[in-house]
């Protein structure tokens, strides 16, 4: 969690860096070409207003010396108006008044021929940054407006603004954007270091949670409450917590129970085969024994296939070999299987089929299996002269097979259970039935593996009723 938090923080400090970076060229470089560029608006708009003035002048009938005198002292008015040194020249290149007696000494060589030419003979605006080193120290912005007749330019307006002066209202403005910056940044890195730590707190109580289950302490649950991804997180983990402990539970209970049906058999083997050396059970008894041997160790040798069968099917380690069969003539075949114990129990035994022909789309062998155990399930657990009824019906492009039998009914609470391995809900099936607590986990497994469905119903007016789904590639009318 250190780790991951460095780099958040070395994330976020680059993210600063760059940002004020930006600020520093981006925005510094934004802001000082628009001030240019309002600079250089004003001042044109400033120059076209003083054309008027200086047509005035240049038309009025006074004295060449004092028509310069009003010339001049209009420029300084625009001058100290602007804060732009001006001067004016002809397209001679003489100076028909300056505005700062300095700028008699400027070397005009600093104008090229083409941008005379765009002055005085295309009578186009020059916008130009240039260094007068004659007058100025520092760089200028110039711009110089031709003063157009109808004939031809024959006198220009040259404006010079320092470019400094641009500069130094760019950083002021650029500070204030730096200074409110800087608040934000505070405030952001103050809501995000409290959130960053809250975070801490919590990823390192999600992490103790971690290894505590990872210790087996599968009841530790999380207490965060939060509606963002982190809080799923929380959620999911207590899942799991839950999930594993209920494993954990089940797995208790399967090695309980594992041991209690492998001890049951291998004890009656054990005594019967001792009694039988040490001359306990009398020769003319032995031959009985010895199949109750037998049959015990046919009891063993079934439990532990279920066993090996069942954790293949939970790997996934099963083959769905699918092919099409006629299912309902499966589902007699079965019924056939179990025609002794039927007649037995004196059971009432109604068959109510789907009337077309059905191809199931499926594993025979595992199919049949579902069938054969849930057959097998219900006459174990049906009363005698009770109801068995076995339905089948075409739903879609699904054929339902449906499974009922009267009997002692299967609490709500327990209907979610009977699916586990070893379930047995009570405590004289292990006892009294001969059953290996696998078949309908098994079947389970099966059914799940062909992405079907299957749902048990119990109550007093059903009794016990399994349904299960299977697909159909092929029907049609019998």
């Amino acid at each position: 969690m250190k780790k991951l938090l460095s780099k958040f923080t070395a994330i976020y400090l680059a993210v600063l860096f760059l940002g004020y970076a930006f600020i520093t060229v981006g925005v510094n470089h934004f802001l000082t070409r628009s001030l240019v560029e309002q600079r250089v608006d004003d001042l044109i708009s400033n120059a076209v207003a003083f054309q008027e003035s200086f047509s005035d002048i240049e038309n009025a009938s006074i004295p060449p010396v004092e028509r310069i005198t009003l010339l001049r002292k209009e420029i300084m008015a625009l001058d100290k108006y602007t804060g732009a040194d001006i001067w004016l020249l002809d397209s001679r290149g003489n100076y028909l008044a300056v505005s700062n007696d300095i700028l008699q000494d400027m070397d005009l060589s600093m104008l090229t021929q083409s941008e005379w030419d765009t002055v005085f003979k295309d009578g186009h605006t020059l916008v130009k940054e240039t260094s007068m080193q004659s007058v100025y120290n520092d760089q200028v912005l110039l711009v110089a407006y031709p003063f157009k007749t109808e004939e031809d330019v024959q006198t220009a307006m040259f404006m010079n603004v320092m470019m400094p002066e641009i500069e130094k209202a760019t950083f002021n403005i650029t500070g204030r954007v730096f200074m409110s910056m800087s608040g934000i940044v505070l405030i952001a890195t103050t809501v995000l270091f409290t959130f960053t730590r809250q975070i801490n707190r919590e990823f390192k109580e999600l992490n103790h949670a971690v290894k505590e289950v990872a210790s087996g302490n599968f009841d530790q649950q999380i207490r965060i409450n939060r509606e963002d991804e982190l809080g799923e997180l929380a959620k999911s983990f207590n899942y799991m917590s839950r999930e594993l402990r209920k494993l954990e539970n089940t797995k208790q209970r399967f090695i309980s129970n594992l041991s209690h049906d492998l001890r049951s058999p291998l004890t009656s083997i054990t005594g019967y085969i001792r009694a039988i050396q040490d001359g306990t059970i009398p020769q003319e008894n032995q031959g009985r024994y010895l199949g109750i041997i037998l049959s015990e160790s046919e009891r063993l040798k079934r439990l532990v296939n279920d066993i090996l069968e069942l954790s293949k099917l939970q790997s996934g380690q099963m083959t769905v070999n699918k092919t099409d069969f006629d299912i309902n003539q499966m589902v007699l075949e079965e019924l056939d299987r179990f025609e002794n114990r039927i007649i037995d129990k004196r059971l009432k035994l109604h068959i109510n089929l789907s009337d077309q022909k059905v191809l199931a789309h499926a594993d025979e062998d595992a199919m049949r299996r579902v069938v054969y155990n849930l057959l097998d399930n219900a006459l174990k657990f049906i009363n005698e002269d009770g109801d068995l009824r076995v339905k089948s019906e075409l739903k879609g492009n699904k054929f339902l097979i449906g499974i009922q039998n009267t009997g002692p009914i299967i609490p709500k609470e327990k209907l979610d259970t009977i699916w586990d391995r070893f379930n047995k809900l009570d405590d004289s099936r292990g006892r009294e039935k001969d059953s290996s607590g696998l078949g309908l986990a098994i079947i389970k497994e099966i059914i799940r593996a062909h992405d079907e469905k299957i749902e048990v119903y119990s109550d007093e007016n059903v009794g016990v009723m399994f349904v299960f789904s299977v697909e159909t590639q092929i029907f049609k009318n019998a």
